[in-house]
């Protein structure tokens, strides 16, 4: 199992006439957006199964996400196909690839 980081930060934007501001990044829209990403080709049934674990991701309450192995193997394997990312995607690679290992301890 892996946890990754979910909270919302700050990047860089700017405004129609030029001002730079901070604007959100929104963690669980960019994991959804990537698990369906079109450079991923997706088949049918990989389709389904993603839709589950968005509708986990997008109904996950605490700051951190837990995912199964083979869920966070989708994610990733995703981060590594999809093209184009800018300077404000950096820290949401980062959150994923270094996304800590989690021991699940069963309750008796």
């Amino acid at each position: 199992m892996h946890k990754v980081d979910i909270k919302e930060y700050t990047v860089k934007g700017r405004k129609e006439g030029g001002e730079v501001i901070d604007v959100p990044y929104d963690m669980k829209a960019s994991l959804i957006t990537i698990l369906f990403h079109p450079d991923l080709r997706l088949e049918a049934q990989e389709t389904l199964y993603r839709d589950d674990l968005a509708n986990k991701i997008n109904g996950w309450k605490d700051g951190h996400l837990l995912l199964e192995d083979a869920d966070y193997e989708r994610v990733k394997g995703a981060l590594l196909i999809v093209r184009g990312f800018t300077k404000n995607d950096a820290e949401f690679i980062r959150r994923i690839l270094e996304a800590e290992k989690a021991e699940v301890i069963e309750k008796k």
